[in-house]
């Protein structure tokens, strides 16, 4: 533990004691100083309260990791399964972007040969080929695909 966190609870915990509550100067000082210390977002507090913030805080940093970027590379031709890959993607939501390489020889080129697969819609996830609507079915129902963008 800290100093400081120590500094924390330690005055924290004085403050939440009922010791010396019979002499009313003691008493009427400690409402005082936990009113500010309300009014101030509670700096000071117990072990127990700080334990519980500091954990919050490490689930707060857990949940707000950043999503690994998902790229659906689109020919313009099936329409159809680029709209279910979608469909997938905004059910669990993963947030994505859709390239047209119809267009784009070099970038369809690419596509291709990191997925090893002609027909597209093709999905990468932070740059590494997933493969087409049905990879990214089988990722998702074996829990691998929230893992993989969320690192869950």
């Amino acid at each position: 533990m800290m100093i400081t966190d120590r500094l924390r609870t330690l005055v924290g915990e004085a403050l939440a004691s009922d010791r010396f509550d019979h002499v009313v100067p003691v008493r009427k000082a400690r409402e005082a100083l936990g009113t500010v210390n309300d009014l101030a977002g509670r700096p000071f507090c117990t072990t127990a309260e700080l334990a519980e913030r500091t954990a919050a805080e490490q689930q707060r940093a857990a949940d707000l990791r950043e999503a690994a970027p998902v790229i659906v590379y689109f020919d313009g031709k099936d329409h159809r399964t680029k709209v279910k890959v979608e469909e997938l993607l905004t059910s669990r939501s993963i947030a994505f972007r859709v390239l047209d390489v119809s267009e784009d020889e070099a970038t369809r080129s690419f596509a291709e040969t990191a997925s090893k697969a002609k027909e597209f819609p093709l999905v990468f996830i932070a740059g590494n080929a997933v493969g087409g609507l049905h990879e990214l079915q089988q990722l998702d129902v074996n829990g691998e695909l929230a893992r993989r963008v969320f690192g869950a």
